[in-house]
């Protein structure tokens, strides 16, 4: 697999980044600091099976909440690479004030219905409501 390098940036403990494969496609993403109530993640995408242009980052990329609620990008943001590597921050607006923990969907990209990243938003360590912050999962 080509490493493909990004400007960095400082991470809290727990943005570590987190990394789900399936389809040929390793999908990473990572909490960025906020701006303001709004959330941001940084997605990569990389895969040497197909090209990843036709994907539509707003559409495939969902923020939900422990109450099920999904919420789409404010905005899609610093889109780089093209063909087999992807990267874009991501924006959503701030979840319910209640949320103690969100998930990043990714959706349909390579025959994987679902890609699930989950983050405790009150801090490190794992959440009360499911499994640890660092574990992501495909369905």
């Amino acid at each position: 697999m080509a490493i493909v390098a990004f400007p960095a940036g400082g991470f809290a403990e727990d943005d570590v980044p987190q990394v789900v494969r399936g389809g040929g496609v390793v999908v990473i993403l990572t909490r960025l600091p906020s701006e303001g109530d709004a959330l941001r993640f940084r997605i990569e995408m990389t895969t040497h099976m197909r090209d990843l242009d036709p994907y539509r980052l707003e559409q495939i990329i969902r923020l939900r909440d422990q109450t099920g609620k999904e919420i789409g990008p404010l905005a899609v943001e610093q889109i780089m690479g093209g063909g087999h590597h992807r990267m874009a921050v991501v924006r959503f607006p701030p979840p319910d004030p209640r949320a103690t923990v969100v998930e990043l969907l990714v959706r349909d990209v390579a025959g994987v219905p679902e890609r699930v990243f989950r983050w405790d938003l009150q801090g490190p360590g794992p959440s009360k409501t499911g499994p640890p912050v660092w574990e992501p999962r495909m369905r």
